[in-house]
């Protein structure tokens, strides 16, 4: 069963990386050719496909790559819709489709003529000049992905997405989650250096901050190591993403959070020889 949906944009922040992306991938798709966009998961590759696509205000059709996405020459069929009225196709976590799925495409985007197999022969069809596609895919190192095939790589323009830098990881916290710059900072030293410990060779993720974040927004929890229900949190959304025991896991995180508690501060007791009126000076 193919998963296909038609999509609104997701609340997207623009920050000045990503503006620079935007900037680069809309003079391509404006020039005429599809994009892709490659990076490790949990990015925002999809939400940034997502934007792309509202920004060229043509109507969007979001398909999830997988074992069991195909085409048909159906008069419904999802790729003949696309095709045929100028949409733009997102197509996320292509490479998690068989190879001869995307087959297809390729003389879509090369001789513009989508080839349709059915129970009656094959149908032609002629590709709008507004028709594009955003490609989307994880690094391939990943499980479950497919090579992609040479042949399409070829006929798109990648864009490589990497890990965003820590300011930019606090100005997606405080406009996602609503949250302020110092508990941003919190909620980010806290995963990172519990993924440094747990899973030193882990690729990066946003979700499981901005996640902290928003739940912490929402039930009005205050985001501080000294908190019992924000560390309850973490250890929900954290633990289960360790490649380590429960147990060894959660010693870290409580070591982490044992570090990052607020110090008590000290009262120096007063030298009982000194009177007050010497104390106080």
């Amino acid at each position: 069963m193919s998963t296909v949906i038609q999509v609104r944009p997701q609340q997207f922040v623009k920050t000045a990386a990503l503006g620079q992306i935007m900037k680069r991938a809309l003079r391509y798709l404006r020039s005429g050719y599809s994009i892709h966009l490659e990076g490790p998961t949990g990015i925002g590759k999809t939400t940034l496909a997502m934007h792309l696509a509202d920004c060229r205000k043509r109507p969007m059709l979001l398909v999830v790559g997988g074992h069991e996405l195909t085409v048909s020459g159906q008069q419904d069929s999802w790729l003949r819709l696309a095709c045929a009225e100028g949409w733009t196709l997102i197509y996320d976590e292509f490479n998690r489709s068989r190879p001869e799925l995307n087959t297809a495409l390729l003389s879509a985007l090369e001789e513009r003529i989508l080839v349709l197999t059915g129970d009656h022969g094959s149908e032609y069809v002629s590709i709008h000049p507004e028709f594009r596609v955003i490609f989307t895919s994880n690094s391939e190192e990943y499980y479950g992905t497919y090579g992609t095939q040479t042949a399409l790589l070829d006929r798109l323009i990648t864009i490589h997405l990497s890990e965003p830098d820590v300011l930019t990881q606090q100005q997606l916290l405080i406009e996602l989650a609503g949250i302020s710059n110092d508990a941003a900072t919190l909620v980010i030293r806290i995963v990172q250096q519990f993924f440094r410990h747990v899973a030193p060779e882990g690729q990066f993720s946003l979700r499981p901050k901005l996640m902290i974040a928003q739940v912490c927004q929402r039930e009005r929890i205050h985001i501080s190591a000294d908190d019992a229900e924000f560390r309850q949190v973490c250890r929900d959304i954290l633990l289960s993403r360790s490649s380590q025991p429960t147990t060894d896991a959660n010693e870290v995180l409580w070591e982490l959070f044992n570090q990052l508690s607020k110090p008590i501060p000290v009262i120096k007791p007063v030298a009982p020889h000194l009177s007050l009126e010497q104390v106080e000076r």
